[in-house]
């Protein structure tokens, strides 16, 4: 490789001028978003360690507050007697009337965190003790006490609960690549055999492969330290960039006046000097994060989404488990005498554990996001609802039907059928449902809120203030929600998002014209060397 002559053109200098600019001003421009990528990824990537941090919805947009019921605050419902109603979802868990009335809070005893309270599922057990999960944690209610206790050490892995359910005199638990069962008193859990199923593809998502080299997580803790390291570089790089560039004018205005400038002039060169450093020592690293970024959101995703590749030797893609990080929910269908297991890839049955799965092919669609609604209304009817709508489904025949028409669903539309899995849809992403009030089924839309399913004309009774003004959200999800822009949609709009896809691509350019800049100064100084030697 030869080196540039000491001679430079006009046009090379301009071009030099416009690398720097580039690096500069973009770069000046874009800090805060920059920082705000980095540090939320940094805390994204170790959730079980803030699950007890989070914020009130009050100081966020309107967006993310409570009303109507909106924003998952009640995913289900469990009849607890004749004039009661247990609610829960993602502000914890609450008791009413029939009518919705007189809500009180019914939490005590729960971690504290809106992570260990946003609870996904509540199961009543046949002797009438009642269960219920969030993302890490089993809670079983004491009635005497009136609070609930963890059920601490029951499991064996400490993967993400997915869904609780009682059948006859079991318990069931279900992670994201286990089922758990246990009798009375539901201390000790067994992990249920789950051979492979009928359809079984050793390969992942691509999607899935991007998500954890972009976390760190496709080689387990370690590979998220290391790009937690580099997420804190990023963090350097922003703020001795920004000594950088702002300090340069009250320096020269300094020796302008005669005034020592020292001082200043050694922090900009400490920055300077560590800017380059770090810049050039962790650009393929840098460069990979912000690529890999990219392609988890549209559009790049797009052409990404149903791509299946062969899972990377060593990885934590790699599992002799076939449902490694695949399990969602399981029902037990008593009219056909099986089990109903909802995972990434499709809807099974089996009529035991220990006896192959097959994927049932007349399925409604369900969001690549995953089942929100799954519950029997009669004989062989059951609703199901996800971010793709709520659908009714005839297991006698296996027609589907829209929940809200009546009018069954295209041929091609279905979960397990030719054309994949349900997209989230902006109209009818349901989050929740329940059967349980005297008004009829109320629907819980994620955006608009609760409706009644038989008189959408009339509204369900109105949210208490209390559930609004108490209503807090997550650290964990408020850092996703910066991370991914969504916090930014009151002046985005319409580019909320492209926001990562757009975000990204600025970033590229500002690392890659940086390291040009760079990388000409340096072999600019290393052609002087040889010239003086």
């Amino acid at each position: 490789m030869s080196f540039p002559n000491s001679k430079t053109t006009p046009r090379r200098k301009e071009k030099a001028r416009t690398w720097r600019r580039l690096h500069k001003w973009v770069g000046l421009v874009l800090t805060f978003f920059i920082l705000a990528f980095a540090l939320s990824g940094v805390f994204l990537n170790h959730r079980t360690a803030i699950t007890r941090w989070d914020l009130p919805r009050r100081w966020l947009p309107q967006q993310y507050v409570y009303e109507n019921w909106n924003n998952g605050a009640v995913v289900g419902t469990l009849r607890m007697g004749p004039d009661s109603v247990m609610l829960y979802g993602s502000n914890g868990i609450w008791v009413a009337d029939t009518f919705c009335r007189g809500l009180r809070p019914c939490m005590d005893g729960m971690r504290p965190g809106t992570d260990n309270r946003n609870i996904r599922a509540v199961a009543a057990t046949s002797d009438g003790q009642l269960f219920a999960i969030s993302t890490y944690s089993l809670y079983r209610f004491d009635r005497t006490a009136y609070r609930w206790r963890e059920v601490e050490g029951a499991l064996t892995d400490d993967e993400a609960l997915t869904d609780v359910l009682s059948v006859g005199d079991r318990l069931y638990v279900v992670t994201r690549s286990n089922v758990y069962a246990a009798a009375a008193p539901y201390t000790r859990f067994t992990a249920q055999p789950l051979p492979t199923p009928d359809d079984y593809d050793p390969r992942v998502s691509l999607f899935k492969t991007i998500w954890v080299t972009h976390s760190g997580d496709l080689f387990g803790l370690p590979g998220r330290l290391l790009i937690d390291v580099v997420g804190i570089i990023v963090v350097v790089l922003c703020l001795t960039g920004l000594v950088v560039t702002l300090f340069e004018i009250p320096i020269r205005l300094r020796k302008k006046r005669g005034d020592p400038a020292l001082p200043l002039r050694r922090t900009w060169t400490f920055s300077f000097v560590w800017h380059n450093r770090l810049g050039s020592l962790f650009i393929v690293l840098l460069l990979l994060i912000v690529v890999t970024g990219m392609f988890l959101r549209p559009p790049l995703l797009i052409p990404i989404a149903r791509t299946q590749v062969k899972p990377v030797p060593g990885s934590t893609l790699q599992s002799d488990n076939p449902w490694h990080d695949r399990l969602r929910r399981l029902r037990y269908d008593a009219e056909g005498r099986r089990w109903l297991l909802a995972a990434s890839s499709g809807i099974y049955a089996f009529p035991a554990f220990g006896e192959q799965p097959k994927k049932l092919d007349n399925t409604p669609p369900v969001s690549v996001m995953g089942l929100n609604v799954w519950q029997q209304t009669g004989p062989n009817q059951w609703v199901v609802g996800s971010f793709s709508g709520i659908y009714g489904w005839d297991l006698s025949d296996g027609s589907v039907t829209d929940y809200d028409t009546g009018l069954p669903l295209d041929e091609m539309g279905g979960y397990g059928r030719r054309g994949g899995g349900g997209r989230p849809t902006f109209g009818n992403p349901v989050s929740g449902f329940s059967s349980d009030f005297a008004q009829g089924p109320v629907v819980f839309d994620y955006g608009r809120g609760a409706r009644l399913a038989n008189y959408p004309d009339m509204p369900f009774e109105s949210m208490p203030e209390v559930f609004a003004r108490d209503g807090r959200i997550s650290f964990w999800h408020f850092c996703l929600e910066l991370h991914v822009g969504r916090l930014y949609r009151s002046f985005l709009f319409a580019f909320t998002d492209f926001y990562v896809f757009l975000g990204g691509l600025l970033m590229f350019l500002v690392v890659l014209s940086g390291y040009i800049v760079y990388r000409r100064k340096y072999r600019r100084k290393k052609s002087r060397r040889k010239k003086r030697e």
